[in-house]
């Protein structure tokens, strides 16, 4: 199966458009609606992206499901 790149250049341009939103919104942002991302390619740029402080780490699990949700359907989200 075929998965999308991470758009890296968008993350960038949220982050620097909205300089008070934390790492998390703006990674949120990003992967919103892009249905072609891997449950890996999201894990992989949000141990990168993410700030650590803008999580707790016992709920790691749990934000990777929803942003694989966020990314493949949503309207499930809401």
């Amino acid at each position: 199966m075929k998965t999308a790149n991470f758009p890296i250049i968008e993350f960038q341009n949220i982050s620097r458009l909205n300089p008070y939103w934390s790492s998390w919104v703006c990674f949120c942002g990003t992967i919103r609606g892009r249905d072609g991302l891997s449950e890996k390619t999201i894990k992989k740029y949000f141990e990168e992206l993410v700030d650590k402080e803008d999580y707790a780490q016992n709920e790691k699990k749990k934000l990777l499901k929803y942003l694989y949700l966020l990314a493949t359907n949503p309207e499930e989200c809401r």
